[in-house]
């Protein structure tokens, strides 16, 4: 049965944002960068708190305290300063809420962004995120090689001209991308929930990289599915629904790879 043409802008944004996610996460998780994908929906709703404090439009303060943030941990990174990452996770989540602090409804909307109780998209919403997130994707599957090289082997990426710091901006900026407008859109639950655990149910099945981004996507697809069929049937958050649909399938994709892994 197809779903109430209410639901189409939440879904199709739902959708391309489950492809985005899963290729994007997966180098996220082969590069070592969870803690960069957790750190930035939480500076992304430093902006969010500012357009609702101030009457902002929603989106350009959140956009420029990404670039500030990635900007800052592309430098962090190049100094070799790790311990700046935890911080600005902390960062994100104490100043998001103080900004808003005293201001009885605006809490609870920074609240709903965390958690993802209630997401609504209006198809203004959807057109904004739809194409970027799947742009970002496929400039991020076109240059997949690099991403690894630059990972695995900065050495060999630094004697080989590949210029290291501008290609892990350029990363960080198409990670910033998919993780600003999916915490926008569906909140911080659904958008790291769509960030890493297709990616970490298909990589135990795929030998090739491509291979592990298009299985990674379908995956993401599949839970946002599953994850909205659940929702509707059992009165559950939608973004919640995803992550414990997407869970369920994570663990029964690893213990089917378990005799394959003996």
């Amino acid at each position: 049965m197809l779903p109430d043409p209410f639901f189409y802008p939440l879904l199709f944004t739902a959708a391309a944002l489950a492809i985005a996610a899963g290729v994007t996460g997966t180098f996220v998780l082969l590069r070592r960068e969870a803690l960069v994908a957790m750190a930035v929906p939480q500076v992304v709703a430093i902006g969010a708190a500012l357009s609702l404090r101030y009457a902002w439009p929603k989106l350009p303060p959140a956009l420029i305290a990404v670039a500030l943030a990635l900007a800052l941990l592309a430098w962090a990174r190049h100094r070799k300063l790790d311990s700046l990452l935890p911080c600005l996770y902390v960062a994100g989540v104490s100043i998001s809420f103080l900004i808003i602090a005293n201001s009885g409804a605006h809490v609870n909307e920074m609240q709903n962004l965390f958690v993802g109780i209630d997401v609504a998209v209006t198809p203004d919403d959807a057109r904004l995120v739809i194409v970027p997130v799947l742009i970002a994707a496929l400039l991020c599957a076109l240059f997949w090689r690099r991403w690894l090289l630059l990972a695995q082997s900065p050495t060999t990426a630094q004697l080989a001209r590949l210029h290291p710091i501008a290609w892990q901006v350029l990363f960080l900026s198409m990670l910033g991308v998919v993780l600003l407008l999916g915490t926008n859109a569906l909140g911080v639950v659904m958008i790291l929930a769509l960030l890493f655990l297709p990616a970490a149910t298909a990589l135990p099945w795929a030998r090739r990289i491509p291979t592990a981004l298009a299985l990674a996507a379908v995956i993401g697809l599949i839970d946002v599915y599953l994850g909205f069929q659940l929702s509707n049937r059992m009165e559950w958050p939608f973004s919640h629904s995803v992550g414990g649909v997407g869970f369920a399938i994570l663990m029964l994709s690893h213990l089917a790879a378990l005799p394959f892994r003996a």
